[in-house]
């Protein structure tokens, strides 16, 4: 059974938190007045009114007020989870939430929303509900329900298959993490497909294969770290994740046809032009004309 939400109105947030799996048995029910999402970090099953659902780290399940479920699985575990008020009104729009989506990849974005949204809410408890930190909560699980479903229709519209990748996120994921190591094997365990049909897919998608990929876009943060930061040279390849200096050396010269240093002196260069040598006339770019000094008489 899906679950209605509205369109327009904003949920308000009961509690949200990462909690342990207690009484792991379908046998042992709850039924809460709040609509609920969980975000599992274990695999079991979950029974929502008689229906099951087999799960796994990483996959999300929405339940409607009043539903009653139980939750079961062979290792202890734990698991994000909001309750929240969200009852459409008769005359408004509602839109509908999908019961149970594994999320694959996209599970590592969903989390840290889940973090955000629960660090937000827990830290603002004793405030009014108009308060900003308790609004900017509640927003954020409003684009969250919102996502889930835009993500939904991908699916139902034939754009993504059972074995593809959601590469928005995926891009996104290996920007916030430049600075750890990724392997591919760690990475198509999030895509949840082996790491063979990930590699294919990357170069088939990309036009180059994952780890050069990886370090090109450290490259690239590498180079705006050197314009915009005081970091040493070591610091910014640490920063991107190659804390080798001599590796860090070369293949920022692979890329960059150039070292960190000569990069950075060269940006500090133009930066050091000023107003008048890049003045324009035209839309074109000149330089100012040397005014011919006058000698005096003798």
């Amino acid at each position: 059974m899906n679950v209605s939400i509205s369109a327009s109105q904003l949920p308000k947030i009961d509690r949200i938190g990462l909690y342990p799996l207690e009484n792991s048995s379908v046998e042992f029910t709850y039924r809460n007045p709040t609509n609920a999402i969980h975000l599992f970090e274990y695999h079991g099953r979950i029974v929502v009114d008689s229906r099951e659902v087999e799960i796994q780290a990483g996959d999300l399940t929405c339940i409607q007020h009043g539903s009653v479920y139980g939750i079961e699985s062979p290792h202890p575990g734990k698991h994000w989870c909001v309750h929240y008020y969200d009852d459409p009104s008769d005359s408004g729009p509602t839109l509908e939430l999908t019961q149970h989506q594994r999320l694959g990849v996209s599970a590592v974005l969903f989390r840290e929303q889940f973090q955000l949204i629960s660090s937000l809410h827990n830290g603002s408890l004793l405030k009014p509900d108009n308060s900003p930190s308790n609004l900017e909560a509640r927003f954020r699980l409003k684009a969250m329900l919102l996502s889930l479903i835009n993500r939904k229709e991908h699916f139902a519209n034939g754009k993504r298959g059972a074995t593809s990748v959601n590469w928005d996120d995926l891009l996104h994921w290996i920007d916030q993490h430049l600075g750890s190591p990724i392997t591919l094997e760690s990475i198509s365990k999030l895509a949840n497909i082996s790491s063979a049909t990930f590699s294919r897919k990357f170069k088939e998608t990309h036009g180059a294969p994952l780890q050069q990929f990886i370090t090109h876009r450290r490259i690239n943060k590498a180079k705006s770290l050197l314009e915009t930061t005081t970091m040493t040279i070591f610091e910014t390849g640490a920063a991107v994740g190659i804390t080798d200096p001599q590796y860090y050396n070369k293949q920022f010269r692979r890329v960059a046809g150039m070292s960190p240093t000569r990069y950075r002196e060269l940006f500090r260069e133009r930066m050091a032009v000023n107003d008048q040598q890049i003045a324009t006339k035209d839309g074109k770019w000149v330089q100012p004309s040397k005014k011919s000094k006058k000698t005096k008489a003798a």
